[in-house]
């Protein structure tokens, strides 16, 4: 029995070398090659056309691989130098060769060399790749043309067959789950995504690796044009990516800086109306894995045009909270877009009076943000003011939670309205939190230290605390150093 067992290890081992020896021809072969299947040197491979698909690179790239990439990709300007200089090239090459059928490029090599060895048509190379793959990405329509015809062609008998095919060889992924449809959308080549989606409406393209269906690509990328030919011509468009989130989710959550956000905040703005008018669009109530709506990340992150197309979508979207019960208009106002609170306040007048798992409401998260303008727009607010010194469930009015924040706003903290001796669950005041937990820089504690000793002139503690932070049973810390007694206590300091 061990006989037999040694005999066949030993023919598996000489079975693995010999793949292994032939591996090595046919990639010193492709060596050889390569230069010819760049150029479109097609009659080199006559000679060779019974062992085509052994040809391979390292990374198990086809002749037809290599061709197609090495054109000139679509998305290039028509002018380029690049794309003049090649066209230069090949022009010689043609002129100067014996055989018209010697040097040929883009489609016409792929069409003679399938001619050669149809095999090549669905052959992958190492990371799953397809020569649709290849050409989708680079934008090759013409090529995609041509491939879809020869997967047909041996059908054309029978045109379900040729149909049942061609959407086999769409719905071919590569090791990423990426299709074809994926490849185009990613790199927005918009004519080869038409003629991909124009082949087989029905076709349902799932999500890759990722996460990403082809319809939330091209709305994270702000591709309107490929969203709008997905919307209108696939009957049943998925539209789910990473996250647990939608296209919807995909198209509000886009940020830009000050000097890019006026050039790009129309394009958001109309990819949202591409999304919320179409019938096979995505729901504005279809929470992520963190429970925010769309909604919820356009008020995150202040994109205060796309928060107004889906308040008018749904403006019941305004009070669903997360998984932590916030809703847009506490990340609005934790973020400080002061704006975005501003219409979402507007809208929905009520939500403000919602608190989260913490009880926090809207002047919490104020507060802590630390931003004076979304404070102050709530402090002009009159309807606002019993929320104003409402407590959460630490027993944390708006003023508290400002103390722990480390920042310091005057206009709040010396407001009239504002209670500075409130105390929290654990009988902190404003001035207990900023001694003991040394959240301040210097400059904001002395100013806010200042301020509370110059609206209170009686002061409220309830426990005595060293001068390094910690409490003691008995003493007294001074209250505040003699250059901030001299600034907040001088009638003509302002």
């Amino acid at each position: 029995m061990s006989s037999f067992s040694g005999s066949d290890n030993q023919n598996a081992e000489t079975r693995r070398e010999r793949l292994r020896s032939v591996r090595e021809k046919n990639i010193q072969l492709m060596d050889n090659l390569y230069e010819a299947a760049v150029e479109g040197h097609v009659g080199k491979f006559e000679e060779h056309k019974a062992v085509l698909h052994q040809i391979l690179t390292p990374d198990e790239n086809t002749i037809l691989h290599i061709h197609i990439t090495a054109l000139p990709n679509k998305t290039m300007k028509p002018n380029n130098k690049a794309n003049s200089l090649w066209r230069m090239i090949s022009t010689f090459k043609k002129q100067s060769s014996s055989d018209d059928r010697e040097v040929i490029r883009g489609e016409n090599f792929v069409r003679v060399i399938l001619e050669m060895c149809p095999i090549l048509l669905l052959k992958a190379n190492a990371k799953g790749e397809t020569l649709l793959h290849i050409a989708a990405r680079h934008g090759h329509y013409d090529i995609v043309k041509v491939l879809i015809a020869e997967c047909k062609k041996p059908h054309q008998n029978n045109p379900e067959e040729g149909v049942a095919a061609a959407r086999l060889m769409l719905g071919t992924t590569n090791e990423a789950k990426d299709t074809a449809l994926h490849e185009a959308v990613r790199y927005n080549q918009v004519d080869v995504v038409k003629m991909l989606t124009k082949e087989d409406p029905n076709l349902s393209y799932d999500a890759n690796e990722a996460g990403e269906t082809p319809l939330y690509l091209a709305a994270e990328r702000g591709y309107k044009d490929v969203m709008e030919d997905i919307l209108s011509t696939c009957e049943s468009p998925v539209d789910h990516g990473p996250m647990g989130r939608t296209a919807l989710h995909a198209a509000a959550f886009r940020e830009y800086t000050l000097q890019t956000y006026y050039y790009f905040f129309r394009k958001d703005r109309e990819i949202i109306k591409v999304l919320l008018r179409s019938s096979k669009g995505t729901q504005t109530t279809k929470p992520d894995q963190q429970g925010w709506l769309p909604l919820h990340l356009a008020a995150h992150l202040g994109n205060y045009y796309v928060v107004k197309e889906l308040l008018k979508a749904d403006i019941s979207a305004a009070y669903k909270p997360d998984n932590e019960g916030k809703i847009p208009l506490h990340l609005a106002a934790g973020k400080g877009r002061a704006y975005t609170m501003q219409e979402l306040i507007r809208s929905c007048p009520s939500s403000c009076e919602l608190v989260d798992d913490r009880g926090w409401n809207v002047f919490h998260f104020a507060a802590h943000s630390g931003s004076r303008r979304t404070v102050e727009f709530l402090l002009e607010n009159p309807s606002l003011g019993n929320l104003m010194n409402e407590k959460n469930y630490d027993g944390n009015t708006p003023l508290l939670e400002h103390a722990v924040s480390g920042s310091f706003i005057k206009s709040f903290v010396c407001h009239p309205k504002v209670d500075r001796l409130a105390f929290n669950h654990q009988n902190n005041s404003a001035e207990d939190i900023i001694r003991s937990k040394k959240v301040l820089i210097w400059e904001n504690e002395e100013s806010f230290l200042g301020c509370l000793a110059r609206l209170n002139p009686i002061r409220c503690q309830r426990h005595i605390v060293n001068g390094n932070g910690e409490r003691k049973e008995q003493g007294r810390p001074p209250f505040f150093s003699s250059k901030t007694f001299n600034y907040w206590f001088d009638d003509n300091s302002t």
